[in-house]
């Protein structure tokens, strides 16, 4: 499986000039952490800050323990000062964060622990190699950025076999615990989009993560409020997408936990964040963790939307994220944003869906809405009572004249809107065509309102775009 070797493998290449690795033979689990604090220990001065980050492994409770057992070590020998065990998972967070988004460098790395008053970082991974696994610990001096990396060949005893078994819900429920202990005081949450990576899509695997979320967080009442269902629609509200700007109405949400999974040969990888609404937007914890594809398959949870009874085919989801390309507003020329009232971008048989739609300057805009089969309607201007005309700096909530009601059948559909410096007749725009890349391109040309000029004569494309994506799916 693919795990978090790049944290550290990336780590290691960009601040280390790293020792040549000797290989202690066919260890236990607890006999390699053992010889591992034995060879470190000694080798560094005495009265420095130490910053452990937790391990790369199979599992969370894997991770966990080598964790724990290093930590223990480290402070029994009273040789250092052990820098707050928050502290260390604000690190880990933070240079996760900086990976992920492939900003990373030496020196940001290196200041992201001394920020945290480290000297030391600690941290290590553990892959599986045939029968057996390999730890590989590696130390960093921050000051010089020089580190040293040691392997320890491991053999399956009962205490690793036993570490290695984690269910799904094991993993959640851990990953909300670290991410609990890294606040220092108690934080009201609400889940946003947890997302197929790379696109805006959400399944029921994105339903079944958000609920574990919810359930255990509500587990860590001392760190962790869970915002209501009207305050989470409160604040979709108040924020465009995951950017949170200044809120068109008062929240007292002050943090959000999001997410991605991505598809593995044998599984789904999932990565968490809570991310303050405060400020800076501080990325707080992050967390990161595997799901089996027979865990998948055992709970009947896929990584792609439902297209009716069934799961839409990876060809098909392709092809429908390559069509809405023209509509991801990279060439927008003023900030235009639509949103769902719904943070997490799932909606049940039943729902009703309002959606917010922002314009940096004035302009005319209309809505299309791709359903889940894959025909394209223009919804907004419907009629001469729609006013499509939004002033520089609004927020309109649309629907204004009617209801927009979620209902079978089930599956992903796309809301896709653009806006144009100039008025365009709705009348032209009415009736469906089924949904390709060369039905939206086409559809982004619109009829001038012009003084005798003959309709279709006239034509001309959107100055910006914007898109979103949700899911609907049947009622539990």
């Amino acid at each position: 499986m693919k795990t978090f070797t790049r944290f550290f493998g990336l780590c290691v290449l960009l601040l280390a000039a790293v020792a040549v690795p000797v290989y202690s033979q066919n260890l236990t689990l607890d006999a390699a952490i053992d010889e591992a604090a034995s060879y470190f220990i000694p080798r560094l001065s005495s009265g420095v800050r130490v910053a452990l980050v937790h391990f790369e492994a199979p599992t969370g409770r894997l991770s966990d323990y080598i964790f724990d057992e290093m930590w223990k070590r480290f402070e029994d020998s009273k040789k250092f000062v052990m820098v707050d065990r928050r502290n260390t998972d604000r690190i880990e967070a933070e240079i996760r964060y900086q990976l992920e988004t492939g900003r990373v460098n030496d020196d940001q790395v290196v200041s992201i622990t001394k920020q945290h008053g480290a000297q030391i970082l600690i941290y290590g991974v553990m892959n599986s190699f045939g029968q057996e696994y390999r730890l590989t610990i590696t130390t960093t001096e921050v000051e010089k950025a020089s580190s040293s990396q040691r392997p320890f060949t491991v053999r399956s005893d009962n205490r690793l076999a036993s570490l290695l078994i984690s269910s799904p819900d094991d993993e959640v429920e851990r990953a909300v615990s670290v991410m609990a202990r890294t606040l220092d005081r108690r934080t009201t949450i609400t889940i946003g989009r947890i997302i197929y990576a790379g696109t805006q899509t959400v399944s029921s695997l994105s339903s079944w993560l958000k609920n574990g979320i919810i359930t255990n967080a509500q587990k860590q009442r001392e760190k962790f409020q869970v915002a209501t269902e009207g305050e989470s629609s409160n604040f979709a509200v108040a924020t465009r997408g995951m950017t949170v700007e200044t809120p068109v109405v008062n929240t007292n949400i002050q943090a959000v936990i999001s997410g991605t999974y991505s598809p593995l040969d044998n599984g789904a990888e999932v990565s968490l964040q809570l991310i303050s609404t405060q400020g800076n937007k501080a990325i707080l914890a992050s967390q990161k963790f595997f799901i089996p594809a027979a865990e998948l398959d055992r709970r009947k949870l896929s990584l792609l939307p439902p297209e009716g009874n069934t799961v839409i085919n990876k060809a098909s989801f392709e092809a429908k994220q390559q069509a809405v390309i023209p509509y991801s507003g990279t060439n927008n020329k003023w900030a235009f944003t639509i949103t769902p009232d719904v943070l997490d971008g799932i909606y049940y048989d039943g729902d009703y869906m309002t959606m917010q739609i922002y314009s940096e300057r004035d302009c005319y805009f209309r809505i299309m809405h791709v359903d889940v089969n894959g025909i394209t309607q223009i919804i907004y201007p419907a009629s001469e009572n729609d006013n499509n005309f939004i002033r520089a700096g609004q927020t309109r909530r649309i629907p204004d004249n009617t209801r927009y009601r979620m209902h079978q059948p089930f599956g992903e559909e796309m809301i896709l809107a653009s806006g144009y410096d100039q008025p365009f007749s709705p009348n032209q725009q009415s009736g469906t065509v089924p949904f390709s890349a060369a039905a939206v391109t086409r559809g982004m040309t619109v009829e001038k309102k012009g003084s005798g000029s003959p309709a279709g004569n006239n034509t001309m494309t959107p100055s910006v775009t914007a898109k979103f994506s949700y899911t609907i799916l049947p009622r539990m």
